[in-house]
Parts: structure tokens; sequence; C-alpha cells
């Protein structure tokens, strides 16, 4: 539930009236008011892109009626806003066709057309085995969140594509997997192999740094050397992976926590020492 502000704006949502605050999109709002809206595009992380359209909501203002992108659209006082009507479906059928199209074998978009009834498309396939659908994440959240920029689109209309310059191994990668972990139909790929990460989608292939405590290669040397240089001189960086860095905190808490205990008891007597070892 929104916390309710001197911001706060009254909507309309499939019949049940709901508050809002300015600035909030309409997929925002909906969701946390539990309403099923698929996305492709979008990710938390990252700024509205509003590019593969299956957000689509119907939204009337005043006497203007028309179906928006709900992840971009700003919610407005008084807002009407339809999540599954019939002119709702039906766009979202439409779009699901052209993906299909797009990317015929990919699992995501089969599972989400079927969901409105379609295991179909009227429109031509130019690859079967095309899986990028164009969404932009793994470019945005490339060159947008972490400032690096190895990716982008490059041609226009049926020939546009996502990829490295001139289609060869990137020099300014870092290898740090964000665009695998944002892409929404497993498009963007890569493999561990010994101390080498290839990138299989850009066709680049990074060294591995070993962790400094238990030996595994965990990060690209490039992706540490990045974090590295956002860091303040006087901050040191760790190389050291998520596993051993948990079981490094654990210990640290659990040695604190010992260090309260045996103070606490000091002052409780032996009675205080027995209570707490049976919390």
């Amino acid at each position: 539930m929104a916390q309710i502000t001197a911001d706060s704006i009254n909507i309309t949502v499939d019949g049940e009236l709901a508050e809002a605050q300015v600035g909030e999109t309409v997929l925002t709002v909906c969701r946390r008011m539990g309403k099923d809206i698929p996305t492709l595009c979008h990710h938390e992380g990252v700024e509205p892109y509003a590019a593969c359209r299956v957000c689509l909501v119907e939204v009337t203002a005043g006497a203007r009626q028309e179906l928006v992108p709900s992840c971009q659209y700003p919610v407005s006082d008084g807002l009407v806003i339809q999540t599954d009507s019939q002119a709702v479906r039906d766009a979202r059928r439409v779009v699901l066709e052209l993906l299909l199209a797009r990317c015929p074998k990919s699992d995501v978009v089969v599972d989400l057309a079927r969901r409105y009834g379609v295991t179909e498309t009227p429109y031509p396939t130019d690859d079967p085995d095309e899986t990028c659908i164009l969404c932009g994440l793994c470019v945005r959240v490339c060159e947008d969140v972490l400032g690096v920029g190895a990716i982008g689109f490059a041609d226009r209309g049926i020939d546009r594509e996502v990829g490295v310059p001139f289609d060869e191994a990137s020099e300014v990668c870092i290898g740090c997997g964000a665009c695998v972990a944002v892409c929404p139909t497993g498009h963007v790929c890569s493999i561990d192999d010994g101390l080498v990460r290839r990138m299989e989608t850009w066709k680049t292939e990074l060294e591995l740094e070993e962790c400094e405590v238990c030996g595994r290669p965990f990060a690209t040397v490039k992706q540490l050397d990045h974090i590295r240089g956002l860091l303040p001189e006087h901050v040191p960086l760790n190389r050291i992976c998520p596993v051993c860095r948990r079981s490094q905190a654990v210990q640290r808490l659990s040695e604190a926590c010992s260090i309260v205990v045996d103070n606490l008891g000091a002052t409780a007597g032996q009675d205080g020492i027995e209570n707490l070892k049976s919390l």
C-alpha cells in the first residue's frame, strides 16, 4: 500500500479506487495492487523503455481514451485504468503475434503468447533460431547502470540488432554478466571455462580472477579493475568470492554474538548464561 502523503492522488484501476504517488508509473501502482501485467523489457534496475509493448493498458483521462505502455505512463489524478479490457487483450495478442514471428523458439515468448491464446502467428519469420526481442535491457544496463557501453543497437527497421561494434570481440566489455542477468529470453549468455569467461553472445573472452581465500575463479580481472576505479583510494578491494565473503560475515557475526553473551553473562551470573544459551 502506498504511503499517503501530500503528493497522493486518486486513480481507478479495474473499477477499484486506489491511491498513488505523483511520479509513479501505472505499472508500479497496478503491480502493487496485485494486477497481472506482463512485461519483457521492464526491469527495476533501469529506466523504462517501453520496447516490448506487452504491458499495454487502457487509460481514460478526461475525454481521452487510449492504449499506453504501463511501464512508462505516469499516473495522474482521476486517471481510470483498465488492465484486462477487450481492447487490452486484443492489443497484447497482436504484439505477441509479432514477437512470436521474430522469436518462434523462445520459450518465454511462446509461453506468454499461449497465455493470450496465441499459438501461431500470421506474420513471416525471418530467422527461426532468433531469440533476441530487441528489448534493449542489456544495452541499457551496460551503458546507463554500469557506464561501460560495450554493446549497442546497430542498423534500423527489420535489420536492427544488438551487438558489439563491428561484430568483433569487445575491448571494453568487463564480463560482469549484468547483460546475462537482465536478458528476458536467455539470448545473452556466457560460459566460465577454467580461468576464462566467454561472453558467447558478444564473442569476447576475459580472464577470471581467483578468490584469495578458496582459489575459485569468481569474477573477471576487468570487472574487479572497474570496481576498483569506482572506489575511493583509501577503500581496499578484497578479491574474495561471494561464498567466502558470506562465510567471513557469518564468522564475524558469530564472534560478535559470543562477545555479547560473555559480557551479559559476566553481569547476570551463571543463571543469566544458562538463560541466554536456552534462547
